[in-house]
């Protein structure tokens, strides 16, 4: 019985909210994140299943897409953007070029939104550039 909670407590303390990647039959790739609270989802085209090939972010507080202003930040970078229904796509240039750059950065993840701080922790930085630019 000892060995069965010892077990346990050690899958408890590993990260929780590690990037999980699917994809689907056009070729998107879908890696997902979330925390208390908080989801993100980006969507990866690397093929040009669209055309012109999009990526996406998409962006949910409480089960609902977010609207507004927001801070991502890891412990290297950070960035303010608007985001509107939820959704950021690859063709806003700079905005996505940064929100990239941040995820890539570090697996600790903070987001904040009208005063109220997520956490976000995904074990590794976001694994692919997905369209960015940004270094």
């Amino acid at each position: 019985m000892k060995h069965c909670l010892i077990a346990a407590l050690c899958l408890l303390s590993g990260p929780a909210f590690a990037w999980t990647e699917t994809k689907d039959f056009r070729g998107l790739h879908v890696y997902e994140a979330s925390g208390e609270g908080v989801a993100l989802s980006v969507v990866c085209d690397p093929d040009g299943a669209m055309i012109p090939p999009e990526n996406h972010l998409m962006m949910t507080v409480q089960g609902e897409n977010y609207s507004g202003d927001y801070q991502i930040k890891s412990s290297e970078r950070s960035f303010e953007g608007k985001i509107q229904n939820g959704t950021l796509v690859s063709t806003d240039g700079d905005p996505w070029n940064e929100v990239i750059a941040v995820l890539r950065s570090g697996s600790e993840i903070d987001l904040s939104i009208n005063g109220m701080s997520y956490a976000l922790n995904t074990d590794q930085p976001f694994p692919v550039e997905c369209g960015s630019s940004a270094e």
